[in-house]
């Protein structure tokens, strides 16, 4: 049953659904994915969109690497979607991992 949550009820085990243009306000692993690009300059610097899918998808990508391949950190999708960042293309869902002062953002405002 999908019902609308604020942000601050969300806890671990949650299964969120995500799609363009939201704020992720919790760290997830990603269940399904239907073309995921995330922004995660905020948290990581990096600049271009990130490539999310699951785990399953990011396996079977590695299988088919040849042994002594070069891979740049795009080429395989990431299952991990960080709080603080944002969904660019795509949607989906994620089951919750962390959340608040647990969570990559959470951590970082603590030190602040």
């Amino acid at each position: 049953m999908e019902k609308p949550v604020h942000n601050s009820k969300v806890v671990c085990g949650d299964i969120v659904k995500i799609e363009e243009g939201m704020n992720i306000p919790c760290d997830g692993i990603i269940m399904k994915a239907i073309e995921v690009k995330c922004d995660e300059s905020a948290m990581t610097g990096e600049t271009d969109p990130i490539k999310k899918d699951t785990i399953m998808a990011a396996d079977n990508i590695r299988k088919d690497i040849e042994p002594g391949e070069t891979v740049n950190s795009h080429k395989i999708p990431s299952p991990i979607l960080l709080s603080g960042t944002k969904i660019m293309t795509g949607s989906g869902l994620m089951v919750v991992i962390c959340v608040g002062k647990y969570s990559c953002s959470g951590k970082i405002k603590a030190k602040l």
